[in-house]
């Protein structure tokens, strides 16, 4: 077997169920605040957990069928996972495949039942415990191919991040156990005007990739921060985008190389200066200072009840910036040195020397993930976007209100500087020059 490597997978619904929808689930990624409210099902989002282990390391990525969620929401699920398996937290990785037709677990855009927020933490624990019990010796193999001409830089530059990576695990006889695959797109091919919760281009994908090789597929989005589909507006658009993303992964896998080698995963708490550029430097100290007392008042529901306040008054607009506060009231806050900065955590992984990855807590545009993902030294390079967190937008400093898209990302970003700081961090995580195995 290659490298002595064991690999499981499973996958788990967290579709809304019947009473989820009936008390009102929205979906996030378009619009202002309880602007789409999920009228049903196109699709079931889910969450897919792929385990692995060297034998004395385990690692664990799973990839949830959301637009996004909470900090803290992602950090209890990685505790509750660690509890069950005894896997340190660190280890397991949690991402967001960040479909704009998905459960808004943010609450940014209007939110879902408590409840419901429960079941989709429980089922994602669930998944990664239960990949962890299909854990079997495997033989791995990747690949790193191009694809180009589906997608779009929304920011005017030339580039996007036309990398696509794929892992594959086999097990005795060449029975499929998982495949991941990292490509860097927006999954928002199926347009503002939908309703329905969708996995959107990336849940048709993994459906493709499954039907053609077998077993559970993963997909964790790379650098998509300026990155949209080239077509979008229906679900056809979307289903064509996930069979372009399948059909070259199939190709590419034939082609694959083996790889193998003891599990390494690095992670480090990621301390980000919060600069909200629309609010006055006032206001956005008192914010820091405040940060115990909005917690407080966030978990009395207080917050939540002025954003639905709000709405009712005609300011969906005022709305989403109160819920976007009570997203921030979840988290540490530290002030320090006249500063605000929120924590969170940001990470690397490797599998030997052929594999190596970045996981960066939020959407990281082309210009700065480029460079990153060239510093590494294995031969396949992942990025894995909305990892452990979801912060918004990294720019690069020279690209800070610049005018592109509208200066857009800058107003979905906690600050100019966020992008430097996390590529600093990302980079001190890398020991070059170290032995692999």
């Amino acid at each position: 077997m290659s490298g002595g490597l064991l690999a499981g997978a499973a996958v788990v619904s967290i579709a809304p169920r019947a009473e989820d929808l009936a008390a009102g689930v929205y979906l996030g990624g378009f619009g202002s605040y309880r602007n789409r409210r999920a009228a049903g099902v196109h699709d079931e989002p889910w969450c897919r957990a792929l385990a692995l282990s060297d034998g004395t390391l385990t690692l664990i990525v799973a990839a949830l069928d959301l637009v996004g969620a909470s900090g803290p929401l992602l950090a209890s699920v990685r505790d509750d996972a660690s509890r069950l398996m005894g896997v340190a937290p660190e280890r397991i990785i949690v991402c967001c495949t960040h479909s704009h037709a998905s459960p808004d677990l943010q609450g940014l855009w209007g939110g879902v039942p408590a409840s419901y927020r429960t079941h989709v933490a429980h089922r994602a624990a669930s998944a990664i415990w239960e990949a962890l019990q299909a854990l079997v010796p495997v033989t791995a193999t990747a690949a790193t191919a191009t694809l180009d001409g589906h997608v779009r830089n929304r920011r005017g530059w030339p580039e996007t991040d036309v990398a696509l990576t794929a892992l594959r695990f086999t097990g005795a006889g060449g029975w499929p156990v998982a495949t991941l695959v990292n490509y860097a797109c927006h999954p928002t091919a199926s347009g503002p005007e939908n309703s329905d919760v969708s996995r959107d281009w990336c849940g048709y994908a993994v459906d493709a990739v499954e039907r053609e090789l077998g077993g559970p597929a993963l997909y964790v989005n790379g650098a998509i921060g300026d990155v949209n589909p080239a077509r979008d507006g229906s679900f056809e658009a979307a289903e064509a985008l996930g069979a372009a993303v399948a059909r070259r992964t199939v190709e590419a896998l034939e082609m694959a190389t083996a790889v193998g080698g003891a599990l390494d995963v690095r992670m480090r708490v990621l301390e980000l200066p919060l600069n909200f550029e629309r609010l006055a430097q006032r206001v956005q100290d008192a914010v820091g200072r405040a940060g115990p007392a909005l917690s407080l008042l966030s978990r009395a529901g207080g917050l939540h009840g002025a954003a639905r306040a709000l709405h009712a008054a005609g300011r969906p607009d005022l709305a989403q910036i109160v819920a976007a506060f009570e997203g921030i009231s979840e988290r540490r806050l530290v002030h320090r040195d006249g500063k605000t900065y929120l924590s969170t955590h940001c990470g690397y992984l490797r599998v030997g020397g052929d594999v190596e990855a970045f996981c960066a807590p939020g959407e990281v545009l082309t210009r700065l993930a480029l460079p990153l993902r060239a510093s590494l030294g294995a031969r396949h390079r992942l990025f894995l976007g909305m990892a452990q967190d979801t912060l918004g937008y990294f720019l690069p400093e020279d690209e800070w209100m610049s005018g592109r898209n509208h200066n857009y990302e800058e107003s979905v970003s906690t600050g100019k500087h966020a992008g430097t700081v996390l590529a600093d961090a990302l980079l001190s995580l890398v020991r070059h020059g170290e032995a692999r195995a």
